[in-house]
């Protein structure tokens, strides 16, 4: 398994787990308190700057799900935004992996799913682009973007 389809796995494995349910509950509340990255910081901190673009022009604040990775790591955090929105992050300086996922809570769809590698440069800010596009068969099938009881976790 390549690190992209690893780090989307992982992503997938968060959704099934009722977190998809919360980060989307919590990205339509309003602003939350930024993420805390998962460990103490080796180096010091940088900023990222993720916007997620996708072609879909909602009229409704649409949901998404961004989750980031040290390169190499097999874990990671995962927070909610609301698409169109910049989402402002503090990181421990290096390579990361970006994941968003695109979700119309109401109709339980997948609206869209793309990934970016970054790099965060040590006290300073980081622009960030993910690009997503309207899933495939296929690829939701190498995810595993699925339930428990084997359902699949979205309708595409």
């Amino acid at each position: 398994m390549d690190p992209h389809t690893g780090a989307l796995a992982w992503l997938a494995q968060c959704a099934a787990s009722n977190l998809l349910d919360r980060l989307v509950d919590r990205a339509l509340d309003g602003p939350a308190a930024p993420p805390a990255w998962p460990r103490p910081a080796k180096t010091p901190a940088g900023t990222v700057e993720i916007s997620v673009r996708h072609h879909l022009a909602a009229k409704a604040r649409t949901p998404v799900i961004i989750t980031l990775q040290e390169d190499g790591s097999r874990t990671g955090t995962a927070f909610p935004a609301v698409l169109g929105h910049t989402a402002r992050i503090a990181l421990p300086g290096g390579r990361y992996f970006g994941a968003a996922m695109v979700v119309d809570p109401a109709r339980r769809t997948l609206q869209g799913i793309g990934w970016s590698h970054l790099t965060i440069a040590a006290r300073r800010t980081s622009p960030c682009l993910i690009p997503v596009n309207r899933p495939s068969a296929p690829v939701i099938l190498q995810l595993g973007l699925r339930k428990a009881d084997g359902t699949p976790l979205f309708r595409i």
